[in-house]
């Protein structure tokens, strides 16, 4: 079965469920990441080719491809559909997304008579709209919860004795050219209205339909992320930050479990304080991510059970034992793909490490602590493992978020 199977008319089912499911679910149904060069141009939308082929590849045998699937490379896919009639663009992602980021890091924030520094107000209402994008909320916000939820963020973090003037970022964002405010007569709108009118209006502001369609990217929403901490919030505690702005997940590579602190009840005890009775239970209902068995079992073979990172071969049960790690989670707000080049063969304590962003790999292929509590190795790959640079770049600029900035290459 190859990509031979397909026809024109199961590509346009794949283009109409692409459409009907949005591009990010259909992406994560499917296993594939975001298109980095050759994009299928139908009815002006742009859908990634390489998902698109594997989908429609299942429509015409019933057999759905996956990333790891394709070994012509996305010129091979490129190759098929123009072949079936379809127009094939390369894609230019990466120059939008620049674009982006230069905005971002030439916002135009006030500084106050006093304080050299720039205002953080639009900074982190960004962070707060980012959030949001993150959570595939809706693009626009109504004011009234703008100034609810934006303004103890001006207040926590904003810089000392500045005023938490909600109103000042819903309206002078729009100088980024990312963002747009709804609903403000144009009679009005010549000067930014007083918070009694944006009371009285209820407009509404949000990223642009473009901005926002770009930061649906995990990979553009974590460097949009990265450029805004580094560019106005340096000295800021991005644990704390990032806690309060709803982005927390991006202070883990993975899916680690953290203490929350809180207590519902334990066992009962006698007088001196001893368990009397069996550990308490609870219900409880979750989601979770299904992985591909196969792929785990493919890159510990590769590797022989050996930690890429430590060479510490583990045995359990009698039997070898080590665990397969993904360099990009699969989960939010990574939504890395579940695919061979985006997973490690590592033991549990390197693998907790590694997705507590304790360690990462430098730009020379060297696993180093984030706290510079460790000497350099050479992250161990045997013939036949790729792993894709972009995932390892990913997690390094997760670790420049919460920890000391690593060599980013």
């Amino acid at each position: 079965m190859g990509l031979g199977d397909i026809r024109y008319e199961h590509v346009i089912a794949a283009t109409e469920e692409f459409r009907r499911l949005g591009r990010d679910t259909f992406l994560r149904t499917y296993g594939f990441g975001r298109a980095r060069s050759y994009e299928l141009v139908l009815d002006g939308r742009r859908y990634d080719s390489k998902a698109l082929a594997g989908v429609a590849h299942g429509y015409a045998t019933g057999h759905f491809l996956r990333a790891a699937d394709f070994s012509g490379g996305a010129a091979t896919v490129a190759r098929c559909l123009r072949e079936l009639g379809f127009v094939v663009e390369t894609g230019e992602p990466s120059s939008n997304s620049a674009a982006l980021l230069a905005r971002l890091r030439n916002l135009k924030v006030s500084r106050g008579p006093g304080n050299p520094a720039p205002s953080r107000h639009q900074p982190l209402s960004l962070l707060w709209a980012i959030s949001r994008a993150a959570d595939e909320r809706p693009r626009l916000t109504p004011w009234p919860t703008f100034r609810d939820e934006v303004g103890p963020l001006l207040v926590e973090f904003g810089l000392p004795n500045a005023k938490a003037t909600s109103e000042y970022p819903f309206w002078h964002l729009q100088g980024s050219g990312l963002w747009e405010v709804r609903g403000v007569p144009s009679e009005l709108a010549e000067k930014m209205p007083n918070a009694r009118t944006f009371a009285e209006l209820e407009p509404e502001a949000g990223f642009t339909a473009e901005a926002a369609d770009l930061l649906r990217d995990p990979v553009t929403r974590l460097d949009a992320i990265a450029t805004i901490c580094e560019t106005y919030l340096e000295d800021i505690d991005r644990q704390a930050l990032f806690a309060r702005t709803g982005l927390s997940g991006y202070t883990a590579a993975g899916g680690l479990l953290t203490a929350t602190g809180e207590e519902s009840g334990g066992a009962a005890t006698d007088e001196y304080e001893r368990v009397t009775g069996p550990a308490p239970r609870r219900e409880a209902t979750r989601s979770v991510i299904v992985r591909d068995e196969a792929l785990a079992r493919r890159v510990k073979e590769l590797e022989d059970n050996r930690c890429q990172i430590c060479g510490t071969a583990l045995r359990h049960l009698n039997r070898p034992y080590s665990q397969a790690a993904h360099v990009r989670g699969l989960g939010s707000p990574h939504h890395g793909p579940d695919e061979l080049q985006n997973l490690l063969c590592l033991c549990p304590n390197c693998h907790v490490l590694f997705d507590g962003l304790e360690i990462y790999v430098d730009s020379d292929g060297l696993v180093r602590g984030t706290r510079d509590d460790r000497d350099p190795r050479p992250l161990r790959r045997a013939p036949g493992h790729p792993v894709d640079e972009a995932h390892i770049a990913y997690h390094r600029t997760l670790c420049t978020l919460t920890v000391r900035k690593p060599d980013v290459g």
